[in-house]
């Protein structure tokens, strides 16, 4: 005889069910998940109450407008999450076979990364995998991280590690310091040694507050007594960065790969100051139990390309 609880998992529990309780953990308002759905709210609270009916326990409560799951429905919920994002992979793999494809792959990453690093990696996957699909996501670290743990996303470059984080792999794969970079006819575009505080009388291009590279562009200007935000523009677009140094008196970082690219096509001068070294890590994120094919293979071709194709730039890989 089995009791309600066995009963409601060996026949009754839906995949339906287990997005609903998802939903309501992340969005935490029936009328939320209703629209989200694309359904009535009526029809969200009936499934709450097939749950809660087969269990024989509550997986909701209510406090206010919101809506909290209980102890049990967030046992169900996490499970749940797993659950359909090993579903989602499934689909994936199954796709695959039937359709005779070598699968899709989403890989993320920050704005600070070579793009030519990355494009390399994507055309040595392709080569191998000729009828995968490959979809590119850039965004900052933190939400790429997401995406990465709830299986948004398979791979994820960066530029620093993030937390410690048990589900998550992270490996260096090259390092790669930032320069000092300013447009070509700037003061002191003129090769001569320059010092941090030289430019301080000038406006800064900064990264995104909060991200890796603007952490640790305020701690060396606050080691030399100054602060980025008395006149600075914030911005993450490495090309609407290059249009504002070329046409103004600002001063920012890249990292070396794109400041020695754009100085090439005229677009930037490198200062002769010294790079900022402690950003030199270019990282890969996967998840501890990734083992879909087709990220696997493009993980390889990724660690390839910082090997063989980096000349001049160091590799933890290689020793």
């Amino acid at each position: 005889m089995f009791t309600p609880i066995e009963r409601f998992f060996s026949s009754g529990l839906r995949l339906s069910h287990l997005r609903l309780l998802v939903a309501l953990a992340d969005l935490k308002q029936v009328t939320k998940v209703a629209a989200a759905f694309n359904v009535t709210q009526p029809a969200v609270s009936k499934q709450i109450g097939e749950i809660e009916q087969a269990l024989g326990a509550a997986v909701t409560e209510r406090v206010g407008k919101a809506v909290f799951l209980t102890d049990v429905g967030a046992v169900l919920a996490r499970r749940g999450r797993e659950i359909l994002r090993q579903v989602g992979l499934a689909q994936k793999d199954v796709a695959s076979l039937v359709t005779g494809t070598a699968g899709r792959v989403t890989l993320g990453s920050v704005t600070a990364v070579p793009p030519s690093f990355i494009s390399q990696s994507i055309m040595s996957f392709l080569t191998r995998a000729p009828a995968a699909s490959v979809e590119f996501v850039e965004a900052p670290l933190d939400e790429l991280l997401e995406m990465l743990r709830i299986g948004k996303i398979d791979l994820v470059l960066a530029r620093a590690r993030g937390k410690d984080d048990p589900t998550l792999v992270t490996e260096t794969l090259y390092s790669e310091p930032f320069v000092f970079v300013s447009g070509p006819s700037h003061a002191l575009a003129n090769g001569r040694s320059v010092t941090v505080k030289d430019l301080k009388e000038f406006m800064w291009l900064v990264p995104q507050q909060g991200s890796p590279s603007y952490i640790a562009l305020a701690h060396l200007m606050e080691l030399e007594g100054l602060n980025i935000d008395d006149s600075c523009v914030e911005s993450s677009c490495i090309a609407l960065n290059v249009e504002l140094m070329a046409r103004g008196p600002f001063v920012s970082i890249l990292p070396l790969s794109h400041a020695t690219e754009y100085a090439a096509r005229g677009r930037l001068s490198l200062m002769n100051t010294p790079s900022l070294t402690q950003l030199g890590e270019v990282v890969l994120y996967r998840r501890a139990d990734l083992d879909s094919p087709a990220p696997l293979l493009l993980g390889e071709c990724i660690r390839e390309e910082a090997v063989s194709n980096l000349p001049g730039i160091s590799s933890d890989l290689t020793g």
